[in-house]
């Protein structure tokens, strides 16, 4: 059978775009006859905190891709608190930086397009059939063919639905809002703040306060994070997220709100299926944090080596795509952070959880430090 394309991938995020930037290095054959399919139009809005850790610096660096020209804010103290109380970290040069993920993702779009990969936008994926050989992908334009097809399609991929054995949970839950650069106070813009005082109003995250870009001038984004890894009645979001930010004489009456949901790694999931592999939130990203645009890149890259092995043996089982996952450097990171998760968020009792962040945040701050971050590197 003749196919349009040797891949497909579905969507222009980071995932989508790390993968076919790394074809186009390691792989240049392949790239050549690689479409991404992209259902908006870049630069399109996405929700999204907007933090890229060096993790994901290390990744773009050796795609010979300097971060550093996109706008964004940094982040030079990342502060983890319970009731006003735990650590900080102060990475150098910097502990994260924060960008507007639409300019973020046309960046990386327009780049792949400079080297040579095909983008078509506008084009909604309605359904992904495997068959035989290959993989048929239905749009709301057109039908393509392909030999493998790259699920890089977000928390609600289409994609993974062709997946068996693909979980439908696991799912977290987001509402942030922004305040815009008139209402924006001109201190601790450089400070990323986790306060995870609401654990202990049944909410198993944090809600955040970070600095972010509104047209070129300072603004905040503030939100709140809730895993929903055990099981627990479900909180209403907003009154929690209302009471937060009323600390700091905010009303969420004065801001619209957004909320999305953010799929998070589960090592027992399913990532691959004949033809078809999942990357960045498509597949599972960071339970603890929700951080999803490192991971997501380091994700392309698993998916682009997995692709040249299996153009290469001619066997598009990916059999061994979970476990190149699971062993990688990302994977244990992943694993780690999951477990860390699993046992923080277990903690409903807040005098517990007071000791955990008061008296014993040394030991925190130096098991994020030596064992959580730096796994790109």
């Amino acid at each position: 059978m003749q196919y349009d394309y040797d891949i497909i991938i579905v969507g222009t995020g980071p995932a989508g775009a790390s993968t076919a930037l790394h074809l186009v290095q390691i792989a240049p054959e392949l790239a050549k006859r690689t479409l991404m399919l992209e259902k908006e139009r870049h630069p399109r809005p996405k929700l999204c905190g907007g933090g890229v850790l060096q993790d994901g610096e290390f990744i773009l660096s050796r795609l010979g891709m300097d971060i550093d020209t996109v706008p964004h804010v940094v982040v030079k103290e990342a502060h983890f608190q319970f009731e006003g109380r735990g650590f900080f970290i102060a990475r150098q040069p910097v502990s994260f930086r924060v960008f507007a993920r639409d300019l973020f993702d046309q960046w990386l779009a327009d780049e792949a397009r400079q080297r040579g990969i095909q983008i078509v936008e506008g084009t909604r994926v309605r359904k992904v059939t495997p068959t035989d050989g290959g993989v048929i992908v239905e749009t709301d334009q057109a039908a393509y063919t392909a030999r493998a097809v790259v699920g890089a399609d977000g928390s609600l991929s289409v994609v993974r639905r062709a997946v068996p054995g693909a979980r439908t949970g696991h799912t977290a839950r987001l509402l942030e809002f922004y305040i815009p650069p008139e209402n924006t106070p001109p201190e601790n813009h450089d400070k990323g703040i986790f306060d995870y005082k609401v654990i202990g109003q049944g909410v198993q995250g944090y809600v955040w306060n970070f600095p972010m870009l509104s047209d070129g001038r300072p603004a905040r984004n503030r939100g709140i994070f809730d895993l929903r890894m055990h099981d627990s009645p479900l909180q209403d979001l907003r009154p929690i997220l209302q009471q937060a930010v009323a600390e700091d004489g905010q009303t969420l009456e004065d801001y619209a709100l957004h909320s999305h949901p953010i799929r998070w790694f589960d090592p027992e999931d399913s990532f691959a299926a004949p033809h078809i592999l999942l990357a960045g939130d498509a597949a599972g990203v960071d339970p603890t944090y929700g951080e999803g645009i490192s991971f997501a890149l380091g994700y392309g890259e698993l998916a682009a080596h997995e692709l040249k092995a299996a153009f290469a043996r001619d066997d598009f089982s990916f059999s061994g795509y979970k476990t190149r996952i699971l062993k990688s450097r990302m994977g244990v990171i992943l694993k780690r952070r999951r477990r860390l998760a699993a046992m923080l968020y277990s903690i409903r009792n807040p005098n517990i959880q007071r000791l955990i962040w008061w008296r014993l945040n040394f030991l925190l701050r130096w098991y994020v430090e030596t064992f959580l971050i730096d796994w790109a590197k």
